[in-house]
Formats: structure tokens, sequence, C-alpha cells
């Protein structure tokens, strides 16, 4: 790496942790407000409200990366602009382009990132720590981690499953109906417990019946204590998808709930498609800012930190603005459900170009 983009991003990375961490903290302080009370009522430990946090990080860095990101290149961008730095390295023969890189190589990466968090960690963590605040507020029962009376049809596979434990996936009073192309029963699966262990089912007290073609019994039932059910493509995903609201479901477990739920209303079909594409978006909205912002930050620095502010608070709440209205539009179907959730990158993205372009 040259000493050039060393310095460059050096220039930007630090204020760029300054601001994610003062944003985290203004968040956790504001919720303590909110659960302080509760948790010191509740008898909370210091490390389960450590864990509470921990679960809760993850979805607010999503929201908060950009507006760090875009806040953190305007200051770096303005400080290289006052200090007549880029004029230095213009002078010197390294062209714009040469020297915005390291930047945008920046927004590339919060892109990546912002993806892999949205998609691996976000809905999870969310979940949990909304389970969190249940489990709290109910006085520490148990039951808000059971889900009860499920029945799921999986392609060919037809479950239903008296209780689940969210917790460790354990599953109880279990029945599974492997059905034929024709729709007729082939076998049935009676288990008094159904553990997940090593990436795969264990039936546990099982009692397996199988069935001929015309519906009658193909022989006796069949009784054995434990089985390694090695050919069920359900994972415990499978039956979260089907307990979790849709806001805490990842991209694929939203599209999957989507293809396998035919009956739901158009109106709620359009309302989780807007959901799923901007949840597709979110990502890109680091790089947008990060194109945008880099020319207004090289201009911030001629025309003083008050120019700088008002776009930085323009570009940043016009962005969210206009994503909000598209989402709106889209839920109400009166524009399709992928401009609802990608109409923000878009135009903002085609006006990017224009930005850098002016900066020559």
């Amino acid at each position: 790496m040259k000493i050039l983009t060393k310095y460059l991003l050096k220039s930007l990375l630090w204020p760029l942790l300054y601001c994610l961490l003062a944003f985290i903290l203004i968040f956790i302080i504001n919720d303590l407000f909110d659960n302080f009370s509760e948790f010191v009522e509740g008898n909370v430990r210091p490390l389960e409200i450590l864990y509470y946090y921990s679960q809760v990080l993850p979805p607010v860095t999503v929201l908060i990366l950009p507006a760090c990101l875009l806040m953190a290149m305007l200051y770096s961008l303005s400080h290289l602009t006052r200090h007549s730095e880029i004029t230095a390295m213009r002078a010197g023969g390294v062209s714009i382009y040469r020297i915005v890189s390291p930047f945008i190589g920046v927004g590339i990466f919060a892109s990546l990132l912002t993806a892999f968090i949205n998609e691996k960690i976000a809905p999870d963590a969310a979940w949990h720590a909304e389970k969190f605040l249940k489990y709290q507020k109910a006085g520490r029962n148990e039951k808000i981690f059971f889900a009860s009376n499920l029945a799921i049809k999986n392609g060919n596979h037809v479950w239903m499953v008296q209780k689940l434990d969210m917790r460790d996936y354990s599953m109880y009073d279990v029945e599974l109906i492997g059905q034929r192309p024709d729709g007729s029963d082939a076998f049935k699966y009676k288990a008094e417990k159904a553990l997940w262990l090593d990436g795969r089912w264990w039936f546990m007290d099982l009692t397996t019946q199988s069935y001929k073609e015309n519906g009658d019994l193909s022989g006796p039932p069949e009784i054995v204590l434990q089985k390694e059910m090695r050919d069920l493509r359900e994972t415990p995903q499978t039956f979260m998808a089907e307990i979790k609201d849709p806001q805490y479901l990842s991209s694929s477990e939203m599209l999957h709930y989507l293809r396998s739920k035919k009956d739901i209303s158009g109106a709620t079909r359009s309302r989780l498609l807007v959901d799923l594409h901007s949840r597709l978006a979110a990502p890109f909205s680091c790089l947008i800012v990060t194109l945008i912002g880099v020319p207004i930050g090289a201009h911030t620095g001629r025309r003083g930190a008050f120019f700088g502010i008002m776009a930085a608070l323009s570009l940043f709440f016009g962005f969210y603005i206009l994503q909000l209205i598209a989402q709106a539009l889209g839920k109400q179907e009166i524009i399709p459900a992928m401009l609802g959730g990608w109409l923000p990158i878009f135009v903002f993205g085609a006006a990017s170009p224009l930005f850098i372009y002016r900066m020559r």
C-alpha cells in the first residue's frame, strides 16, 4: 500500500471510528433511559445487559453506518481541502480519481460489511433482543420461548409440532408426513421429541408407519428409540421463519416465506416485497453516500464548515425522506415493490457520477 493511500485512509477511518462510537453511545444512553427501570425491577445482571446490547447493536450499526460514513468523509475531505493538501496532490501530478479511490474503497467495503451484517447477523440479533425484553417484562416466564401447535408444509413434507423450544430448537410431539407427488401419504413419523444435533434432526421414541399407494398400511408400525434423520432437508430456520415476525427474517428467509405462502393477501405480499427490496438495497446506501459525499466534502473546505454541515444534513435527510416516500408508495401498490425499495439508490446513484465529474 502506497504512503498516499495510507495517509488518506487514516484521515477517514479515525473520524469514522469516532462517529460510530459517538452514535452507539448516544443510542445506548437513550435506550437505557427507556429500559433501565425495568432492568432494575427485574434484577437483570450486568452480563445480561451486555448480552442485550450485543444483540441490539448489529441492526443499529446497519442504520447508522451510512450517516457516520458521510460525516467522517465530509470532515476528512474538508480538512484536506482547507489545508490545501488536495491542491498539493493535484499539483504533484496525482489525478483526482487517484485521490478519491481510497474513500470509494472504504465505501465499497462498508457496503459489503453492511450486507453481511444485514443478512447473517442483524435479523436474528434483533429478534433475540426483542425476546430478551419480553422475557424480562413477563417476569422471566420461560413460556415466551415456546411456540405451540405448528403446522408447516415444506415441499412433500407436512409437519405438525405440538411445542418448539426456540432456544435450542427442541420439538415435542412431532408428526411428519411424507407425501408422494400425487398427494398421497408415503410414510408417517411420530416422535415424542426431536433434537437438532450436529446439523441434523434426531427423533426420539419414534413410531414409523409406511403406506401403499392406495392408502393401505404397508406392514406393521416400526418403533425405534432414536433415529438420525439424515434425509430431512428442513432446518431450525425452516420453523423459525414460520414463527418470527417477517421483520426479523433475513432476505433469503423472507423470499422463502413469500414463495411458500401462496394464500396471503395482495396487500400483505406487496408490503413484504417492499421490505425485502429495502433490505437488499440498504447496503448500497454506504456506497451512495460515499460517491456523493466525496465531492461535497472537497468543496466544504473552501466554503466553510457551515456549508458542509448543511450539505450533509440535506443529503442525509433527502435520501431517507425519498426512501420513506418510495416505501409508502410501494406498500400502497402505487409503484412496483422493487421501486419502493430501490428508488433512492437509483436516483442518488444516477446523480453521483455527475458530482464526481464536477470535482475535476
